[in-house]
């Protein structure tokens, strides 16, 4: 049996090589996990209307936090994973895979219960105005019975990848995916169950990912597989603290998407969370090649990190920044001449809302390869332990410059102001982000 320290050695030849073969099948991953979000946006806005878009539009941020939170256990113990097999020490690997293992299960079912036990408060705090609050309680009712299995397939899915197996990732999660397709257009258009539909099949597909994980786990086919491991609070407490960082990249986006839809609440109503549904779909699919590709570097940049190889942590950076620079130029290129096409998918026939969603298009997507440069160097200072700088680069983007930004901009520019809040707060905070990276590497 090869060791995650034995795999990634035998390729140090070609770093670029090496590198594709973590990154490919994290995008690739992410990129069909964004499915479970994008393809609900689509049956719902075509099949329910505006309204129905709006209140799922509200629940997003949800997915988010859930993720974030997954990433702050499995992530964490990730780069604790990672550096221990990067010092061949893969035993004390497998004893923080279980016990990471173990808390995020336990997570999973108190966030489930609490979550269920508060629904309607909880939905008032995300932002749902009186008009769509109970289709924004049926959502996430579904959606949160289901949350432990949607934590718990992330959380497999990064430990996979410290395991040496991101093609395996990859495959469950397409599967996770296109069982989320099919249950989306079985369940909502079929037996016409309507938003419940669209969030049981959400909550559905991660089922699906787990089970095709599963094996490699149970039947000891790595260096990580399930055994008895005594509670450690410790190494919780580790895991936390390298897993701080991820989580907020990924709670970020939760945030950015919370205090868009209170400011969007307050300018622009219905119409404007609906619009904002399909600006967020057209960047999760982009957010999800920077993240999918920062998160299949991790493992690599924490082993070389943990084997004190850091000319070819730099380079692995610096490949990262060129593809999310050219991701990102050529993406808003595409947006801002043929914008109309994603969003006709979405609208319809709704002049309103193609209007508006163009609109929001134009305005909030002009720094997007500056976000994937800031997702970038957040990801590769928490890899290398510098988890502060990690979390500020997160928070800047996200919160201390983003919610001023939303509150001032308004102000001058009306409603066009809520959209160039965000492009506007990822320019400042690439800044930082660059000191940061200098000082730390």
């Amino acid at each position: 049996m090869n060791t995650a320290y034995e795999s990634i050695n035998k390729n140090q030849k070609s770093l670029l090589n090496l590198f594709s073969s973590y990154a490919i099948p994290g995008i690739a991953g992410l990129l069909f996990n964004s499915l479970y979000i994008l393809v609900d946006g689509l049956f719902v806005a075509r099949l329910l209307g505006r309204e129905a878009l709006a209140a799922v539009t509200v629940g997003v941020p949800v997915v988010e936090i859930l993720l974030a939170i997954s990433m702050l256990v499995s992530v964490g113990a990730g780069v604790l994973i990672s550096n221990s097999n990067g010092a061949g020490n893969t035993k004390e690997g497998r004893r923080i895979f279980n016990l990471s293992f173990r808390l995020l299960v336990l997570i999973g079912i108190l966030i489930a219960v609490l979550s269920l036990i508060f629904i309607y408060p909880l939905s008032k705090l995300l932002g749902a105005t009186p008009d769509i609050m109970e289709l924004v309680v049926e959502y996430l009712t579904y959606f949160f019975a289901f949350c432990p299995a949607f934590m718990l397939s992330y959380g497999m899915s990064t430990w996979l990848r410290n395991d040496s197996k991101p093609t395996l990732v990859m495959i469950a999660q397409i599967i996770g995916a296109l069982s989320n397709v099919f249950l989306d257009w079985y369940l909502m258009a079929i037996l016409n169950m309507g938003l419940a539909g669209a969030a049981l099949a959400t909550g559905l597909g991660p089922v699906f990912s787990i089970l095709i994980m599963s094996p490699h786990f149970l039947k000891k086919r790595g260096n990580l597989y399930l055994e008895k491991v005594i509670f450690d609070f410790k190494t919780v407490l580790l895991t936390f603290k390298k897993g701080i960082p991820s989580f907020m990249m990924e709670f970020a986006l939760g945030l950015t998407t919370l205090c868009c839809n209170i400011a969007i609440g307050i300018h622009m109503g219905a119409l404007g969370f609906a619009a904002y549904g399909i600006v967020g779909y057209v960047a999760l699919i982009v957010l999800s090649i920077f993240l999918g590709m920062a998160e299949g570097s991790q493992p690599l940049i924490s082993f070389f990190h943990g084997a004190n190889e850091d000319l070819k942590i730099k380079e692995i950076i610096k490949i990262s920044l060129i593809i999310s620079t050219i991701v990102g130029i050529t993406t808003y290129f595409l947006l801002y001449n043929f914008g109309n096409y994603p969003v006709s998918i979405f609208a319809g026939k709704d002049i309103d809302l193609i209007n508006a969603s163009t609109t929001a298009i134009i305005y909030y997507f002009p720094a997007l390869f500056i976000s994937g440069i800031n997702i970038v160097i957040a990801s590769g200072l928490q890899s290398i332990g510098s988890w502060k700088e990690s979390v500020a680069v997160s928070l800047c983007r996200s919160l201390i410059l983003l919610l001023p930004l939303l509150f001032v901009l308004p102000s001058f520019w009306g409603n066009i102001g809520v959209w160039l809040s965000v492009p506007i707060a990822e320019v400042l905070t690439v800044l930082v982000a660059y000191f940061l990276w200098k000082k730390s590497l």
